[in-house]
């Protein structure tokens, strides 16, 4: 009996070993995970303190993380500087076997990745990147090469970015919204009469947004958005108001179909650098169809969203999981990726839940 033990004590000490896990996550099937990101509330209200509150997909697809693939996540805020040095801590404790961080290249979360956390952290733990934007990597200032390099996983979210990420050796499409929980189309019925606005403009108060488009718009017009860039911020409302444009902040998500129904257009004007991409996917989870969706004409990154799927958090929680995974050298049937090909769901399980079909 002793020698059995013994056995499998060193089978779990060579696992460990080659896939960088802990003897503790491999004793108990759980892998610890530290997601780190960078976020200051724009007021003192309780909802703008959650971070992520305007992305349930992604704050979803955390919790499926733990609930389906065996996942510890552990949250830092390094906003607050009294959480790197914990976070540093338990990195040197080799507390993690995965690292990620959510944020575009040279924002505070990469450049403290790459400045301290990379530095730090044992060669075993890996760590991996959400750039979210869509601007290509920078070359390093010393070596000239990509500084997404310096990241074992690159996670995109969008199928546009698939060649900006061929250098990388192991970038993966993640991506999706909370569609049929948040945002579904059963109980947000399209009618064909009057709508409550012609015109609605949604996201984040900042200059790549182009709210101020609405304003060539007639009608009656909506912006909702989020987020607070002192003077950017003021200089877009400020416009929006003089042009006799409604003007709406921190819209709870859950009450985002209802408002979607009530619209004859979604107009989305960012630029290719603003996003947009979950709010069409949102729109569409809600029942509205893609031709009631206006696009910049200059934002080509966006047309994918308009009529492929509609990916959702158990797609977006998989894709993270199977960078996580195969970071670490853990087989995995989930999917398959390489540097020219995203990584799409199996024939398996998770096939059918991304895509979420709409009735007329």
């Amino acid at each position: 009996m002793a020698g059995e033990a013994a056995m499998r004590m060193a089978i779990l000490w060579a696992f460990a070993i080659m896939t960088g896990l802990s003897t503790e996550s491999c004793g108990n099937e759980k892998i610890d995970i530290a997601f780190v990101f960078y976020y200051i509330p724009d007021s003192n209200t309780e909802l703008s303190r959650s971070p992520y509150w305007h992305d349930p997909g992604f704050r979803r697809a955390l919790e499926l993380l733990e609930q389906e693939h065996a996942m510890i996540v552990h949250r830092f805020n390094i906003a607050d500087e009294q959480v790197r040095p914990t976070l540093e801590q338990e990195i040197s404790r080799k507390r993690f076997s995965f690292i990620f961080a959510k944020g575009c290249w040279h924002t505070p979360v990469d450049k403290y990745m790459r400045s301290r956390i990379l530095r730090l952290k044992p060669k075993s733990m890996k760590a991996g990147l959400f750039p979210a934007c869509s601007s290509a990597p920078p070359p390093d200032e010393e070596t000239g090469e990509p500084i997404s390099l310096v990241y074992d996983v690159i996670y995109y979210d969008k199928l546009w970015l698939r060649g900006t990420f061929s250098h990388h050796p192991l970038a993966i499409h993640a991506f999706g919204v909370d569609a049929g929980k948040t945002f579904r189309a059963s109980g947000n019925q399209r009618s064909g009469g009057p709508k409550l606005f012609d015109y609605v403009s949604v996201g984040i108060f900042a200059p790549w947004k182009r709210h101020e488009n609405i304003l060539d718009k007639n009608g009656s017009r909506l912006v909702v958005g989020y987020g607070w860039r002192p003077q950017e911020s003021s200089e877009v409302i400020s416009a929006l108001f003089s042009g006799g444009v409604a003007v709406w902040q921190n819209l709870h998500p859950s009450k985002m179909c209802l408002l979607y129904m009530n619209t004859e257009k979604l107009l989305m004007a960012a630029n290719e650098l603003g996003g947009g991409e979950r709010v069409i996917l949102e729109a569409r989870a809600c029942g509205l169809p893609a031709q009631d969706i206006e696009v910049a004409a200059d934002n080509h990154k966006i047309l994918e969203f308009l009529d492929g799927p509609i990916y959702n958090a158990s797609y977006y929680s998989s894709q993270i999981a199977l960078g996580v995974r195969k970071s670490l050298g853990a087989a995995s049937t989930a999917a398959h990726s390489d540097g020219n090909q995203p990584a799409v769901a199996s024939s398996g399980e998770h096939l059918e839940p991304f895509t979420v079909k709409i009735s007329a």
